[in-house]
């Protein structure tokens, strides 16, 4: 447990104390494990991940691209998406040394998560530990920190699009303790040292799409939240929304 870093579903609450409301949370639990997956990586053997997702009996979820796969556990699917962050082949889908089948999908924006990590204590469930008896009564996870998890998120937003992303992002921005420059000074001391550029381009370009509040990805974080009880106007979450990432964007200009 202590080789993982939690990025996405639990974090907002965590990170947005503020928030009068809850955070509308997704059912997905991101996690980032470290591998060591280099710019010089034809010496190292991937073969093990073959062998893993056989016995955990994982199985491709669409085509053979070799980067998502379906398991089950217990009553519950599994995806499991297989993502690099390596500056050489960005957004291409790529080959594992050693490794048959599993294949990964590259993208910017993952490996922030890796900056300072927090770790957290969480308490095990009683229907966990009545399931598990040998489960502890807590845990302690590493979770990314607010810079980290701004930097990642922003990375999905601008690479997949979904409404999600631009909620999560804003939700953290607008609640973070210390407001939206605090926020930005956080991304601002993210430092990636085997990356050519700097996180705060991308997430200087995926804030820069909240901060129009015209803009339909505006309308759609407001969407969801009103969904999650926020009884403010649709105005005037459309300005708290454009303003705070207006404040995060010369926050992180200063730095």
């Amino acid at each position: 447990m202590s080789d993982f870093v939690v990025i996405g579903g639990l974090n907002p609450d965590f990170l947005a104390p503020n928030s009068p409301y809850p955070h509308l949370g997704t059912t997905d639990v991101d996690l980032l494990f470290e591998l060591g997956l280099s710019f010089e990586r034809d010496d190292q053997d991937f073969g093990w991940l073959d062998h893993a997702l056989e016995a955990a009996q994982f199985h491709p979820r669409t085509g053979d691209h070799g980067w998502q796969w379906n398991g089950v556990l217990g009553d519950s699917v599994v995806r499991l998406d297989l993502l690099s962050d390596v500056y050489d082949h960005p957004g291409q889908l790529m080959s594992l040394p050693g490794a048959r089948r599993a294949r990964v999908q590259n993208f910017r924006g993952p490996a922030a998560a890796l900056h300072e990590p927090i770790e957290r204590d969480l308490r095990v469930s009683t229907t966990i530990r009545a399931e598990m008896p040998k489960a502890p009564d807590a845990v302690c996870l590493k979770f990314a920190s607010l810079g980290g998890y701004l930097a990642a998120k922003s990375a999905a937003m601008m690479s997949r699009g979904e409404d999600k992303d631009a909620y999560d992002l804003a939700f953290v921005i607008m609640y973070a303790p210390g407001g939206a420059r605090a926020a930005a000074a956080a991304v601002a001391e993210v430092r990636l040292p085997l990356h050519l550029e700097p996180v705060t381009k991308q997430v200087i370009e995926a804030v820069s799409k909240l901060a129009d509040p015209a803009s339909g990805i505006v309308s759609a974080v407001v969407r969801q939240l009103s969904q999650a009880g926020d009884d403010s106007t649709t105005e005037q979450l459309r300005t708290d929304v454009s303003q705070s990432a207006q404040a995060f964007l010369r926050g992180l200009k200063s730095h």
